[in-house]
């Protein structure tokens, strides 16, 4: 991925590290639906961080933030902002230290990876994480019959995993599965209108996705939204 990808995104330097109140909404209410009920005072790792939306707000919630990210572009512009990076070739428990993150998370980001790296960055985070610490994942749903516009819709795109193949790849890196679902949609905190139109998509997709899973699949337990979020855990209990 170059400066062409970055273009393509739309990422605009001077917009690094900000986060609009919809994705600052998104966030808080993603990790606390994954057991995170608040970041401040921890130690937070994300991979392929992108334009830094939530590194911005990592650091305005009072956490700890430290990423890694594949585009050298990216990279300067993080280093610029005041965040702390790591190379794109490093590991996090060797840059932070065993044992010492309290959280990973990698939002639409293992897709563009192959297998191997994908297990490669897996045992890195368990080596990386705090005893009790989680792992949250953002990735194209390899369940859904709406996940092809999201999956296929970019070049870079090598891995689409469904719900059964994360359990395995889990139990094969030894973490602890809390979580396989679909991504949250956050109703209030963004005026009357939105949380109307929200409320409607939230009850339009509750009856669909249940229809398929159901009726058409057959498999109550898949995740047939176009993203799936898996929340993996360190074993022990987190200090």
């Amino acid at each position: 991925m170059t400066g062409c990808y970055v273009g393509w995104k739309e990422w605009h330097k001077v917009d690094f590290g900000s986060c609009s109140s919809e994705d600052a909404l998104y966030y808080a209410a993603e990790l606390r639906a994954s057991g995170v009920a608040s970041v401040l005072g921890r130690k937070v790792a994300e991979l392929g961080y992108g334009n830094g939306a939530f590194a911005g707000w990592v650091r305005k919630a009072g956490g700890h933030w430290v990423g890694r990210e594949a585009i050298p572009e990216l990279q300067q512009r993080a280093a610029e902002s005041g965040f702390a990076v790591i190379a794109s070739g490093a590991d996090f428990s060797t840059a932070c230290g065993p044992g010492k993150v309290d959280l990973i998370v990698a939002f639409d980001v293992i897709e563009h990876l192959e297998l191997d790296a994908i297990r490669s960055f897996l045992s890195d985070a368990k080596e990386a994480l705090r005893p009790g610490g989680l792992l949250l994942v953002r990735c194209p749903s390899g369940d859904s019959p709406f996940s092809g516009a999201v999956f296929r819709g970019d070049l870079t795109h090598h891995t689409l995993l469904g719900s059964s193949a994360v359990r395995q790849l889990a139990m094969e890196m030894g973490f602890e599965v809390c979580q396989v679902r679909s991504p949250v949609l956050p109703v209030w905190g963004l005026g009357p209108v939105r949380a109307a139109r929200r409320m409607a998509v939230h009850l339009a997709q509750t009856l669909v996705f249940s229809f398929v899973r159901h009726v058409l699949m057959g498999n109550g337990s898949a995740v047939v939204s176009p993203n799936m979020i898996v929340v993996l855990r360190k074993e022990g209990s987190q200090t």
